[in-house]
């Protein structure tokens, strides 16, 4: 949920120059260029209202099309080989991909053979696999999905309402699975569109499953996205499953 306490000092970490990929710079505190709120493990970056969130988040894929056009190739082994090894897809139709920018998570699970769509703020001109839409408050029928895919926790205004609205449209047994980076504590530097970070990983997965009435059911490490940006993409894979009966 949005955090309402007051700013908090955050541990040092380091950061990257996006201008020179690699080139570390001194250490920073989460709250030294841009106001974020802390409430208990999470840190939540201040936005005066859900509409100037809405607003920022969507300005992402303009910034970084080029770059994700220019490795999609790459980008879409990776996804491959992801989703080719997380078990909790296997006997999945319908999934259903949160914040998927171009698309390319939903390439890699068509040619595995799902049935997969994309929802994402800003999708970008004439894109046949994303669909405009915000996480908050899905279109999809109730029980219609058997599984959400998403990387994209750490965007997110309101984890608890995003959470609900995954729950709701996944079918009874279905699963949520997550690639979710490590904590400002363990490593992670938030760039300039995070709207929500977590200190360690564990404590925001408990999180996740207490808002979501999910249970989660494994995390596994597959190793970094990409060996080049060390410090960004150290992303783990957890899966969470609905209940098959109502609690």
């Amino acid at each position: 949920m949005p955090a309402t306490s007051g700013r908090s000092a955050i541990p040092p970490m380091l950061r990257t120059d996006a201008s020179t990929p690699g080139r570390v710079l001194p250490p920073m505190q989460l709250s030294t260029y841009v106001d974020w709120r802390r409430d208990g493990d999470l840190a939540q970056r201040r936005y005066d209202s859900y509409e100037a969130y809405l607003e920022h988040q969507s300005q992402k894929l303009d910034r970084i099309e080029d770059r994700l056009r220019a490795r999609e190739e790459e980008d879409l082994a990776i996804f491959l080989d992801r989703f080719e090894h997380c078990e909790a897809l296997t006997g999945c139709r319908v999934v259903l991909c949160l914040g998927a920018r171009i698309g390319t998570e939903v390439r890699a699970l068509h040619q595995l053979g799902y049935f997969a769509v994309g929802l994402d703020l800003n999708p970008g001109r004439d894109n046949p696999l994303v669909l405009p839409g915000d996480f908050h408050a899905l279109v999809f029928p109730d029980g219609s999905v058997d599984a959400v895919y998403t990387n994209c926790l750490d965007h997110v205004f309101d984890l608890e309402k995003m959470m609900s609205e995954v729950r709701r449209v996944l079918r009874p047994g279905g699963v949520f699975v997550a690639d979710v980076l490590e904590g400002y504590e363990e490593g992670f530097v938030p760039g300039d569109y995070e709207a929500t970070h977590w200190r360690k990983l564990e404590p925001f997965l408990d999180e996740v499953e207490r808002v979501s009435g999910l249970t989660r059911e494994s995390l596994r490490d597959p190793g970094r996205m990409r060996e080049r940006e060390k410090l960004r993409d150290r992303v783990h894979q957890a899966v969470f499953r609905k209940p098959d009966r109502p609690a």
